[in-house]
């Protein structure tokens, strides 16, 4: 079997595990905020794998669901990618993020940038259930009876 070349990721001084962390936290950050502020490099890569995720999204169909459920690791953030995201985006087939360059870090000279979604999706409302709290009992306080000697 031959290898495809140039293929590789950038390390970013991480073994593979906490650079795939890394890479999941960052896509469930995307998802759910529709931006997201870091160095450019990890930007670049974001972007590569949220438009790999968004393709096989688009397809809607129960496997796709769990692909996209399983490279996350959660549910609801695939379900909200699937719901909500992809159908606000029309019929793109790539080209779901946005890369714009916002400032320099002071300590490091490493430029940052904002990552975000083409096309933002409506802001889900959370559902406020109000509790009914119940009042505590009062309690009476008690007589005190002198008695008279």
């Amino acid at each position: 079997m031959s290898r495809r070349h140039q293929s590789k990721l950038p390390k970013l001084n991480r073994d593979s595990n906490s650079r795939k962390s890394l890479f999941r936290e960052q896509l469930k950050s995307l998802i759910e905020h529709g931006k997201l502020t870091t160095t450019v490099t990890k930007a670049k890569i974001i972007k590569r794998l949220f438009d790999k995720l968004a393709a096989k999204a688009t397809e809607g169909t129960l496997t796709s669901r769990r692909n996209v459920s399983a490279t996350l690791g959660s549910p609801k953030s695939a379900n909200r990618l699937i719901d909500a995201i992809i159908p606000v985006m029309g019929g793109r087939k790539s080209g779901f993020t946005t890369i714009q360059k916002v400032s320099v870090q002071k300590g490091d000279a490493t430029s940052i940038a904002t990552l975000s979604l083409m096309a933002m999706p409506p802001v889900l409302e959370k559902k406020v259930v109000e509790k009914k709290v119940k009042a505590a009992p009062v309690k009476e306080a008690k007589k005190v009876v002198k008695k008279d000697k």
